[in-house]
């Protein structure tokens, strides 16, 4: 019976391929393969396919860089968006599906520790930034955290094990990444093993799509958000509730605005800001025009979307984000001379991202940042964008903010404030002038 059924859905999904060694499976295993496989459609296998065959690189033709931006440091836009936080309208979504496997860690990329002295990790980070906030405008300020199918229960375990770093679970949410097949050079969906999907993570552009769906926009829309901030977890510099940001886009009536920075060299691995037909495009490096050296500018992934935005995509629209392809190795169940074995191989991975939201909005906006205050990414175990250069961000943003509380110069040696710094309150301004921060290493809101 299940074994039927299997074979019909594969033949509606035109997968039969995925047939291999179903004769070697269980009942219990049939039962999971024809459950994963009821998960997926028609319509994504060809997409999927589509996909392959359909090129997204773009010409220089289709492309001219964007002007239409503004630079950071007003700051009415800073007060504009101090009085909105101040009124409870701002919640955050932190998109951290990636795992620490490329910085031999074992474990979600949000827990590794980043910071100088106390060795925090970048969750800590982002929930001792959202106390922080939180306790500055008098409300409790939602976090939502979108893991992946790889790390969801690590990273929900790792947070309930550190108690949220002095949040209340009430205030934090969790969205999990979606999966879709791998696919082979003709798009078709490969096996991992006998009866099972080789899947990979779908991206962050269906982030919006499970906050909505799940009702969290809801629940969040009850308690007076108006505005939702998206930041990625490997950002070490990322402020999860950035004042000026959120004035920047409610100044400029933006159903989202993206904050951008400077491209360092044409090679760089960020993708591009550009105007196609006269709207606000990012475009992902791997499918950059050939000459992108006359684009400047380059997305952080930063968002501050407003809520009724995100009820237009899906409530009104019902928007899908298209699909892009990367080439990655996984391992595949393939064919050879012996049977079918499993081996590591070259697969096409599809994926939706964030920015596409782009291609909806009726209004956008662009917010140009000095690198060294909003983006210090964690990528490589070393060199660029390793944890030694993260950490040195970080340890030359606080010296900044201790010069800005205190007028003085700070110490030449390593130290590190609390994050309740970052939002301080006239108390706290006041106690970080009479520290004696040439003994310490660690400043303390307490």
């Amino acid at each position: 019976m299940l074994e039927s059924l299997i074979r019909e859905l594969l033949f509606k999904l035109g997968q039969q391929q995925l047939l291999t060694g179903i004769e070697r499976l269980s009942a219990s295993e049939l039962q999971e393969f024809a459950q994963s496989l009821q998960k997926y459609t028609p319509a994504l296998a060809a997409k999927q396919k589509e996909a392959v065959f359909q090129s997204k690189t773009f010409s220089n033709s289709d492309l001219h860089p964007y002007l239409n931006y503004e630079q950071s440091g007003n700051l009415e836009n800073r007060k504009h968006g101090e009085s909105l936080i101040r009124q409870g309208k701002v919640g955050c979504l932190v998109l951290a599906g990636g795992q620490g496997t490329r910085l031999g860690f074992d474990g979600p990329k949000g827990s590794f520790p980043v910071s100088p002295i106390k060795g925090k990790s970048l969750f800590q980070l982002f929930c001792e930034r959202t106390k922080a906030a939180s306790v500055w405008s008098g409300h409790s300020l939602p976090l939502c955290i979108m893991t992946s199918a790889s790390n969801h229960v690590q990273t929900v375990e790792f947070l309930q094990k550190h108690n949220y770093f002095g949040l209340p679970s009430s205030q934090v949410f969790f969205i999990e990444q979606e999966m879709l097949p791998l696919l082979d050079n003709r798009g078709h969906w490969l096996l991992e093993s006998p009866g099972k999907i080789a899947e990979g993570p779908d991206g962050n552009g269906h982030a919006l799509h499970l906050f909505f769906g799940l009702g969290i926009w809801e629940k969040w829309k009850a308690l007076g958000i108006e505005y939702l901030n998206v930041i990625f977890v490997d950002n070490a510099l990322a402020d999860p509730f950035d004042p000026e940001f959120v004035g920047f886009s409610e100044r400029t009536k933006a159903d989202a605005a993206l904050k951008a920075v400077e491209r360092l060299s044409p090679d760089e691995k960020m993708g591009i800001l550009a105007e196609c037909d006269d709207k606000l495009k990012v475009i992902e490096y791997s499918e950059m025009p050939s000459k992108a050296s006359q684009f400047a500018l380059s997305s952080t992934g930063m968002f501050c979307i407003s809520m009724e935005f995100i009820h237009y995509l899906y409530q009104d629209l019902n928007v899908e984000f298209p699909l892009h392809l990367s080439r990655k190795k996984a391992p595949v169940l393939l064919g050879t001379s012996k049977g079918f074995v499993q081996e590591i191989a070259q697969i096409w991975k599809c994926e939706r991202f964030i920015f596409d939201l782009l291609d909806y909005t009726r209004t956008s906006a662009v917010l140009v940042c000095p690198r060294n205050k909003i983006y210090a990414p964690l990528k490589n175990a070393a060199g660029e964008k390793s944890v030694e250069t993260v950490k040195l961000a970080l340890l030359l943003h606080d010296r900044e903010i201790y010069r800005a509380l205190t007028g003085l110069l700070p110490k030449a040696s390593a130290f590190e404030l609390d994050p309740a710094f970052y939002y301080p309150t006239e108390e706290l301004k006041l106690k970080l002038n009479q520290q004696q921060i040439s003994d310490q290493d660690y400043v303390s809101s307490v």
